[in-house]
């Protein structure tokens, strides 16, 4: 009966609508301020994973150039007969000291894929033959438990002769573990995959070499050549921010994940 009779005067009635106006401008205020600080912080969180997953992408390039360059110096000083190459090929693989500390292990292939010499010898992989493999056919490969990174070897005359390969093991101590330990946020992860469709290292626990999960369409694109950042669902259809970055020395792609709900 009061607020009727409040009401009741045309002066109480634009008091009461200036009010109202005042209110729904501070909530309207509020509204906007709150959706375009979120707006913001996405694009930072987008920012801040995308510029991780360059900086490792580009590490990690860099740490394999280092190793393929490595291999290829080796192998052009290698210049000597197919037959002395396989004569003398415990003495050279031993002599590569400075490999063994870019790789798990060293071998050493004849033209026809053989394994003559590896170091260190309890891979027990000499006299294995690798003709079939297609790092032996394109001089690249990655496989389980390692992956291998190689050079062809030739003679004075240019004549293919062997290959020297170096492995890196997905489960060893070596410069990938660096990468994995990098946390994104409190529940953010890594991974690194071929384009071919297999895990090398992921923070998630999957196996090495096991296959992408492809249910997630970033990765399915990931393996095609996609490059960028994208919001998506996880595997579990958590909303997330993920970056994919290909690097250049092989055809893998690392992906940088971090949850939207953090």
């Amino acid at each position: 009966m009061l607020i009727k009779r409040w009401l009741g005067s045309l002066a109480n009635r634009a008091v009461a609508l200036v009010v109202v106006a005042i209110i729904l401008t501070a909530l309207l205020v509020t509204v906007a301020g709150f959706l375009l600080s979120r707006s913001e912080l996405e694009q930072q969180a987008s920012n801040q994973v995308e510029t991780i997953a360059t900086l490792i992408a580009g590490e990690l390039d860099d740490k394999l150039a280092l190793r393929l360059e490595a291999l290829n110096h080796v192998a052009q000083n290698l210049t000597m007969s197919s037959d002395v190459l396989d004569a003398r090929a415990r003495v050279l693989i031993r002599r590569q000291t400075a490999l063994g500390h870019l790789f798990d292990a060293v071998y050493l292939m004849d033209e026809k894929g053989l394994v003559i010499a590896e170091h260190p010898e309890d891979y027990h992989q000499a006299g294995l033959n690798v003709s079939d493999r297609e790092y032996f056919r394109r001089i690249s490969y990655q496989e389980k438990p390692a992956i291998m990174v190689a050079a062809p070897i030739f003679d004075h005359r240019q004549r293919f002769i062997g290959v020297i390969g170096g492995a890196i093991a997905l489960d060893g101590n070596n410069f990938l573990d660096q990468f994995i330990n990098i946390r994104i946020g409190t529940s953010g992860y890594l991974g690194v995959a071929t384009r071919s469709g297999f895990v090398v290292v992921n923070q998630r626990g999957d196996e090495a070499m096991t296959p992408v999960r492809v249910a997630n369409p970033v990765l399915r694109d990931a393996m095609e050549g996609f490059e960028g950042t994208l919001e998506t669902r996880s595997s579990d259809g958590e909303r997330t921010i993920m970056s994919v970055q290909q690097l250049t020395q092989v055809p893998w792609f690392v992906s940088a994940s971090w949850p939207a709900r953090e």
